[in-house]
């Protein structure tokens, strides 16, 4: 009976163990010899248990239940976090499309006596925003009906307040523009009718050693990309390049044959702004992560805290909300030197730019410091007491087209070697104000080629080398 139970119990170890081991390898992230050493460790180690554990010597019994407890211990902890940790990047990355949804709205003049959309007829006007992400499979799902295109908002808008007709448009454009006009009032509108449309993007299969991303931050409206960077990845020569680029950057947009600013190019599908920029830089983009502010916050709040270190004294010319531009309320007062900031505070941090030295390029180096100190706070042990409200604080957080292979690749490349020669440039311009473009006015910055240029070649250089 008692050789039964130690067998029962050397059964159990290696059930453990083996539970771990399928985690690590199923996560694929570990380097082959990193791989080899561990699983070399786990054998000996219960090995070494087994053969204690068997001795008739008690001194020799207890340092092999020692061992045993230590691997139960150990591979269960692991067991736990990895497999919480496969389950999401299995939930995320390891499937062949990404999803984007978009809210929209049907207007109607506040005192139109229509009440819903089955008593409009079939050739009924219906004035549409043509650059909404999804636009045509919106159109379509809405039903048969008259469409006019149009490619200025505040026109169509101003047009409803005195005409009894109808307006289609993504519901966070309609907001928005109604927060950053002084001529609009949303008294004049009523929504007649609101739908979800959510579309299926494919993700790339391509697993390259070098790669660019395109890293673009969306405001709370989640339609202004008020951070925009180019990440280049070289897993070989283990070089990062990160390129900087003002949000009010105008370019041309291949895909509806006009010029729009990035900031405003988030009114657009994912693929439209990483094509372009593609184009405009003369360089492949393999991949896009769009990332959402409110989100941002909550994973912030969720590891703690972080630490951010400015360069001025300064208060914050929005105040400290995730849901308006209103800014009525408290405006934050950020100390020269470093402190640590919670999430709605290093959101108020990542917005400024009116006034700090530098404007927007003061920001999209503010907002670069903001996101490295997310990365090493996430990867500080402190973050095991709470993984799991972490692991859903990053619920909405993100959207991208990246492959899990391609994240496994550079992880392991970063495990072989950590020291990854990091490269960091900005492309610059000459600020032109407000600009009337084909899709409204916009605060725009003109290029500098020249440096466009620079920060093409340095990518082209960086991306070339084996």
């Amino acid at each position: 009976m008692k050789k039964i139970l130690k067998n029962i119990f050397s059964l159990l170890v290696l059930i453990v163990i083996g539970f771990a081991v399928y985690e690590v390898i199923h996560l694929d992230m570990l380097p082959s010899k990193y791989l080899t050493i561990f699983l070399v460790g786990e054998g000996v180690l219960f090995l070494l248990g087994f053969f204690l554990y068997n001795r008739k010597h008690v001194f020799l019994v207890i340092l092999g239940i020692i061992l045993y407890l230590v691997s139960i211990i150990g591979n269960g902890f692991g067991y736990y976090y990895l497999s919480k940790t496969n389950r999401y990047i299995d939930h995320n990355f390891a499937v062949e499309t990404y999803k984007v949804t978009t809210h929209y709205y049907v207007l109607k003049n506040v005192n139109d006596p229509v009440a819903s959309m089955e008593e409009l007829s079939s050739d009924t006007t219906i004035y549409y925003y043509k650059y909404g992400r999804s636009m045509e499979i919106a159109l379509a799902k809405l039903g048969t009906y008259s469409y006019t295109a149009s490619d200025n908002i505040s026109n169509l808008l101003i047009d409803l307040k005195s005409q009894y007709h109808y307006v289609f448009l993504p519901s966070a454009t309609y907001e928005h523009t109604l927060e950053s006009s002084n001529f609009l009032n949303r008294e004049d509108y009523a929504i007649l009718y609101e739908m979800d449309i959510e579309e299926e993007f494919p993700k790339s299969k391509e697993i390259p050693t070098a790669f660019s991303v395109y890293i673009n931050a969306y405001d709370y409206s989640g339609i202004h990309s008020d951070f925009n960077m180019i990440v280049t990845v070289n897993t070989k020569t283990h070089q990062v390049v990160f390129t900087s680029i003002p949000r009010d950057y105008l370019i041309d947009v291949p895909a509806y044959h006009i010029q729009d600013t990035l900031t405003y190019m988030g009114y657009m599908d994912p693929k439209v702004t990483k094509d372009a920029l593609a184009e405009f830089f003369d360089i492949p983009i393999q991949y896009q992560v769009s990332v959402n502010a409110k989100s941002l916050v909550t994973v912030v709040d969720t590891v703690g805290g972080i630490d951010f270190c400015s360069n001025y004294d300064f208060y914050t010319s929005h105040d400290m909300n995730v849901g308006s531009y209103a800014d009525k309320g408290e405006k934050l007062h950020v100390t020269k030197g470093c402190r640590s900031y919670n999430g709605v505070e290093a959101l108020a941090i990542a917005r400024e730019r009116k006034n700090i030295p530098g404007g927007d390029r003061a920001r999209q180096e503010n907002c670069r410091k903001i996101i490295i100190s997310i990365v090493k706070k996430l990867a500080s042990t402190t973050t095991l007491t709470n993984y799991d409200e972490i692991l859903t604080s990053f619920d909405g957080l993100y959207i991208t087209d990246m492959n899990k292979e391609t994240i496994t690749n550079l992880v392991k490349e970063g495990l072989k070697d950590s020291n990854f020669e990091v490269i960091e440039q900005s492309v610059d311009g000459k600020d032109l104000g407000s600009v009337s473009l084909e899709v409204g006015s916009a605060w725009v910055v003109e290029p500098d080629m020249e440096t466009v240029k620079a920060a093409s070649n340095k990518i082209k250089e960086v991306t070339k080398e084996k």
